[in-house]
């Protein structure tokens, strides 16, 4: 029986099913006579051993892949929770036991920080790696390196996918939606999956199986000529409809970028250049690492965002607080607030690069809610040197003003993931909220058609740098709508670039249509879908 859920990517796979289940031999509570001084070093040891292991093991991965693991490494490097298992170590328990009993404590202590307590499990596969190094246990069997597996799995953790060679062909899990963590990695790495899929730990180990992320669906026993057709596009303009950009997290993904069709960068995640960084940047080790990814981009203009960084995606130098919501804390651009001097900084290090390079750049701010904050980015962009400002938008509030918006941008840029998971108030990496988060939701759409609208009457451009602007349908649907611009990760570039090569400015408008006039997510997708498959 075939089993519904949320594909990620265009291609279809076939496979035999290795489903991972967590083991619980490793965190089993033991006790030891050694000291809790003894344990304590143990487990320093372990921790330090093991991050550094992990960094060098995930340092060719992806930046997604690296800003996602980076985040979670600081955590357990965090002296806090150190202290926090130096209780358990008291009671004799031994370093892996105390290291698991501090993040069920830890766990506690954030109560209802669903955003933390949706990295719970990520965190817990770390420590388990770690327990495993300390215990000399293997955890778990390794995925062949020969053959073609569909890995199952309830979720997947960033250190799992980090490990995926070329015997990995596809991916299902039962939790996850369209921007967790397993979801924005397969779709960085081209791996076909499926998530949200109920059901999918009752795959027989070993069996065949469809993983179909066009039907959102995977099939038992089937092959790839009962495979959903993905659209195919058959450019006859030499230019996209709209401007296809790229999204680069550094050095690598500029490389792979210019790789592509891309013209320019849509969004440059200047925080994962300091995800690892123990002590603030000085402006010209900023400005150098910018002249590097700017002289690398593919030619056209590049978007570079301000630092966006939270206590869920913390930056070790900025010391900043764990909140009991981080989604809804101190991110983005209200760091500003107690870190203006990095926010100052980094923006004259972007204006250095740039009169170095000579690249066109324009630089936007994330997380802006209110007019103030517009006016006060602008004005630090503005001392800086920058002349070409815009905004993420990614908050309703910040729609609901952008009339009053006259006169202090040249651009907007819209974050669908974030926009998405305040407008339908989902954490969108919450593993059992995934619908809320399809792009194709009609809210979202409609939200996108208003910021279309206001842009319009206030004679600035808009571009969409979400997950969303990956899928080659709603990339359409959004030049449809009006949308001056699309960005996605380098591996989507080609696909969605085809696309908008092979539509006119009439069909779009059609499809637009379409998607804005359905009720569901569902009805959005086929309806589209339909209006470009072949008769």
């Amino acid at each position: 029986m075939e089993l519904k859920g949320i594909g990620v990517g265009s291609q279809a796979a076939v496979g035999d099913v290795f489903r991972l289940e967590t083991s619980e031999v490793v965190s089993e509570h033991r006790t030891t006579s050694h000291t809790p001084g003894e344990e304590a070093s143990v487990l320093a040891t372990a921790i330090a051993t093991t991050a550094a292991t992990i960094r060098e093991e995930t340092s060719s991965s992806d930046a997604t892949t690296i800003e996602i693991m980076d985040a979670l490494l600081i955590i357990l490097e965090d002296p806090e929770l150190q202290e926090m298992a130096k209780p358990f170590l008291e009671e004799g328990f031994d370093a892996p036991t105390a290291l698991f009993k501090a993040l069920d404590a830890f766990a506690e202590l954030m109560g209802d920080d669903e955003d933390f307590q949706s990295r719970v499990g990520d965190l817990r596969g770390i420590a388990t790696r770690i327990s495993s190094w300390v215990r000399g246990i293997a955890q778990g069997p390794s995925i062949p390196q020969e053959g073609r597996w569909i890995i199952v799995a309830e979720d997947l953790t960033p250190l799992e996918t980090s490990q995926f060679g070329e015997s990995v062909v596809g991916v299902v899990t039962e939790l996850g939606g369209p921007t967790s963590h397993t979801a924005i990695i397969c779709r960085a790495l081209s791996l076909p999956a499926v998530v949200s899929a109920k059901g999918a730990m009752d795959l027989e180990q070993g069996a065949s199986v469809l993983v179909d992320p066009v039907g959102n669906r995977v099939v038992p026993g089937s092959d790839l000529s009962h495979a959903t057709a993905a659209i195919s596009f058959i450019p006859d303009s030499d230019t996209p409809l709209i401007t296809v950009r790229a999204n680069i997290g550094g050095l690598e993904d500029a490389a792979k970028a210019s790789a592509t069709s891309a013209r320019g960068v849509g969004l440059f995640r200047t925080e994962v250049l300091y995800l690892s960084a123990q002590r603030e940047p000085s402006v010209a080790e900023q400005t150098k690492a910018y002249i590097e990814v700017l002289k690398a981009a593919p030619a056209g203009k590049i978007i570079i965002r301000t630092i966006d960084a939270g206590s869920d995606k913390p930056v070790p130098f900025l010391h900043l607080a764990e909140e009991e919501n981080p989604a809804l804390g101190v991110r983005g651009f209200r760091l500003n607030t107690h870190h203006s001097s990095f926010i100052t900084s980094q923006l004259r290090a972007i204006s250095d690069a740039i009169n170095a390079t000579g690249r066109d750049v324009g630089v936007m701010a994330p997380m802006v809610s209110t007019l103030e904050e517009v006016r006060e980015f602008r004005a630090l962009c503005h001392q800086a040197g920058l002349t070409s400002v815009g905004i993420m938008i990614e908050t309703p509030a910040i729609i609901a003003v952008m009339p009053d918006l006259a006169g202090l941008l040249d651009f907007v840029s819209i974050g669908t993931n974030d926009l998405s998971q305040y407008l339908f108030a989902a954490d969108r990496m919450h593993p059992e909220l995934g619908a809320m988060s399809n792009p194709w939701q009609p809210a979202l759409l409609r939200n996108v058609a208003n910021v279309v609208t206001h842009a319009t009457t206030l004679g600035i451009p808009v571009g969409v740098c979400g997950e969303s602007a990956a899928n080659p349908l709603l990339s359409i649907v959004f030049a449809g709508v009006g949308v001056d611009s699309v960005s996605a990760a380098p591996s989507a570039v080609d696909a969605v670039s085809e696309a908008l090569r092979a539509v006119s400015l009439e069909k779009a408008h059609e499809a637009a249509s379409i998607a804005l006039a359905a009720t569901t997510a569902q009805d959005a997708e086929n309806g589209v879908r339909a209006l470009f498959e072949a008769p």
